[in-house]
């Protein structure tokens, strides 16, 4: 029976679309890298069955966040813990998603955005309300598509609505946000009523599935922190907690109006909260019950192979999630960036599950603000080390016993610091967030577990048996670096997620694998791992052995980085850097012939990666496989545009950023090449006792050089690898100077000073 208060729907309108001979070190790395292609296609499996159609609702609001939800004052929100639920990364084009541009997101399956400007513009730039249509129309929608063409996304406002109207399925948009949802790419919608009313609007989704329509897409309002919003734009006359329960009362209504027509079992229910409530960005609220893509119902946490996170999707999975269960595949709808949203750990009660969505925020929004001051006291405190560090190596305080002390101090100090980098991600094995909660201080709380895990690692580098090498702290520190990324990243980017040195979920850039920063530690803690265990190794006569633990080390180093971490960028820096060191290993002089072959194999060996990775099913490809259907979309150079013009805008926008790493990469160069020039005659004698150490650093140059260039905000690479780098290289400088005969040694120091 049709809701009694439901007014007439209107008519629907269909609108038709328009519409030759190797050195041994090369063969044998060449021969390893058919085993990681091997690899990289092992986790072949079957497709995802498709799903089953089922009527849909999708009820979509912004603002609304679970530190706002309660039983008391949101019964609807509340009540949705019934089937899984998780946190939407609303990121759009600009730093915080006005509610156009959430409803954008949707329409496109991509990032677009509603304001025509640059990202200081936007800033203080009001959010524009979303117009109703007229006469079927979507009046803006022209003036989307036009901002959508001058960005870097290639979004395509009205794609969720098109392939919907192209496969014949039945819709309603009730809300003006909704029909920027269900818009072709004309910006006609198909059905609309108006959103006024929250029983009105209830009696519109009843009649609507009632008579058959397969897709209703909701709009239950906005909500606008006072305390937050742009400077230009008007307060709102209600609350934060009047808006919320606004929006509370419309998804009661849809909640009531399923349950008497389908059922809640029978229908598929997304409430979802698209954008941002002011200027700071935060994970949104997002649930689902009934029926979900695939097979069985939504139970748990929300999930999506995009993100490979917990309880964590974004606004893009949302068009793929649409299509998944309208029409059994989201397949074949091209340039969907997103994958359906789906649910895992069913089961879980919901008291612990509501405790995990609302750390996921807390957490974002406590690290957000102190990742700037880390890095900031971070390099300071670097560079006061290696200007103590110069002092130290140079000159010979308080005699011989004193010079001892100085180095052990100096041994130990410099450890600490290589020793932080690691601990950056082990400190989130403790909620330093919910400590500092109840202290009133997250950058103590953080401060303190990052000192735990710095004071563990610290006392392991220096007591154990590789302490007494100069290469071993630093081989050990490299080699705890790698393996809790390794670990991590292996496991679910758990600790990588919202930690100093990790990914932002809120900046919603990249939800799992090694970004930048990341690949930087890992790779460089994997080289330096790899220059201890070969130099040990060539120092005692074994040079084969040594030769196979670079190429084996090498490759593992690139599999772990290019496939379980997802980094396009990073296999074309790990495999010059690593071959390179094989060669030298081998005693095979580097030549331009041999520069060519090994650059030419990192190609070869990056396109099978990538191959293999594309021709997995689409659920387990990773950013690589991905990347050559983009390719073959031919949406290949957007990408390679967007990544460029990020990482020159990060250069030109600080040109003192610029003109340090070219400085300090000129003068590590040159330190490295001609250590004797400046004085360092310390650094000479580490690479006459340590064979490897030398040409390791300089494969260290290449390495990083080579991440800078070939990957988006590279530019933080550099630095971040130095300065896991650098003061391991002090600490070993140190033990040289502590081996070395008292009667010997200093007066060389002397003279060096």
């Amino acid at each position: 029976m049709p809701h009694p208060t439901a007014p007439a729907l209107p008519a629907e309108s269909r609108l038709s679309a328009p519409r030759k001979h190797l050195p041994r070190a090369v063969s044998a790395l060449c021969a390893l890298l058919g085993v990681l292609v091997v690899l990289v296609g092992a986790g072949a499996g079957p497709a995802q069955a498709a799903s089953e159609r089922a009527p849909l609702v999708v009820v979509g609001f912004s603002g609304v966040r679970w530190s706002d939800v309660s039983p008391e004052a949101t019964p609807a929100l509340a009540s949705m813990t019934s089937g899984a639920i998780g946190t939407v990364a609303v990121r759009s084009v600009f730093t915080a998603a006005c509610p156009a541009d959430g409803w954008l997101g949707l329409s496109a399956g991509r990032r677009a955005t509603a304001f025509d400007g640059t990202s200081a513009q936007h800033v203080n730039a009001p959010c524009a309300p979303v117009a109703e249509p007229v006469d079927g129309v979507q009046p803006d929608f022209a003036e989307y598509q036009r901002i959508a063409d001058g960005d870097t996304f290639s979004a395509v406002p009205g794609t969720l609505g098109q392939a919907l109207a192209d496969a014949g399925t039945s819709t309603l948009a009730v809300g003006p946000g909704a029909a920027v949802a269900l818009a072709d790419t004309a910006g006609t919608v198909p059905a609309y009523a108006s959103a006024d009313d929250p029983v009105a609007v209830g009696g519109y989704v009843q009649d609507a599935l009632e008579t058959g329509r397969q897709v209703v897409v909701v709009d239950a309002g906005t909500v606008r922190d006072p305390e937050d919003l742009p400077s230009a734009e008007t307060p709102p006359t209600a609350s934060r907690a009047e808006q919320v329960a606004a929006v509370d009362a419309v998804l009661a209504q849809v909640q009531r109006a399923i349950a008497d027509s389908t059922g809640t079992q029978d229908t598929t229910l997304l409430a979802v909260s698209l954008a941002d409530a002011g200027k700071t960005a935060h994970l949104q609220f997002g649930a689902a019950t009934g029926p979900q893509p695939g097979s069985g119902s939504y139970d748990g946490f929300l999930g999506s192979r995009s993100t490979r996170q917990t309880a964590i999707v974004q606004t893009t999975d949302l068009t793929p999630t649409v299509l998944a269960l309208a029409l059994g595949s989201d397949h074949g709808t091209p340039g969907l960036v997103g994958a359906p949203v789906t649910s895992t750990d069913p089961g879980a009660d919901a008291a612990s599950r509501e405790e995990k969505v609302r750390d996921l925020d807390a957490a974002a929004q406590a690290v957000q603000p102190l990742v700037g001051p880390f890095f900031t006291v971070w390099g300071s405190a670097q560079i006061v080390l290696y200007a103590v560090a110069t002092l130290a190596l140079r000159k010979a305080w308080g005699g011989p016993a004193g010079r001892r002390r100085v180095l052990a101090w100096l041994r130990g100090i410099a450890v600490v610091f290589g020793a932080v980098c690691a601990s950056t991600f082990l400190a989130n094995t403790l909620p330093w967030w919910r400590h500092g909660e109840t202290t009133g201080s997250h950058l103590l709380a953080v401060s303190g577990a990052v000192a735990l895990y710095v004071a563990v690692i610290t006392a392991l580098a220096l007591l154990g048996p590789w302490r007494r090498t100069a290469l071993g702290p630093l081989g050990f520190v490299g080699f705890v670096t790698a393996a809790v990324l390794a670990v991590d990243t292996a496991t679910g980017s758990r600790l990588i997620t919202s930690s100093l040195n990790g990914l932002q979920p809120v900046v919603a850039g990249r939800f799992y694998g090694l970004g930048n920063q990341q690949f930087a530690l890992f790779a460089t803690g994997s080289l330096l791992f790899t220059i201890a265990v070969a130099d040990r190794l060539v120092r005692t006569g074994r040079r084969r052995v040594a030769v196979a633990v670079v190429a084996a080390l090498g490759l593992l180093t690139t599999f772990v980085d290019g496939v379980l971490g997802s980094d396009f960028g990073g296999p074309p820096a790990i495999l010059p850097a690593f071959g390179f060191l094989a060669l030298v290993v081998a005693g095979v002089r580097i030549t331009t012939r041999r520069v060519v072959l090994i650059l030419g194999a990192t190609v070869l060996a990056l396109a099978a990666i990538s191959v293999a990775d594309w021709l997995r099913p689409v659920d387990d490809q990773t950013h690589l496989g991905r990347f050559v259907q983009t390719l073959l979309d031919g949406g290949a150079w957007q990408v390679v545009e967007r990544k460029a013009a990020q990482n020159l805008r990060i250069l030109y926008s600080n040109w003192m950023l610029s003109l340090v790493l070219a400085l300090a990469a000129a003068f590590t160069a040159f330190v490295l090449a001609r250590p004797k020039v400046l004085g360092v005659s310390v650094l000479q004698r580490a690479y006459d006792r340590h064979p490897v150490l030398k040409p390791g650093l300089a494969c260290l140059v290449v390495l990083l050089g080579i991440g800078f260039a070939v990957n988006d905000s590279g530019a933080a690479v550099p630095a971040v690898g130095a300065m896991l780098a650098v003061p391991l290289l002090i600490a070993c400088c140190t033990r040289v100077l502590a081996d070395e005969p008292v009667g010997s040694a200093a007066p060389e120091v002397s003279r060096a000073s």
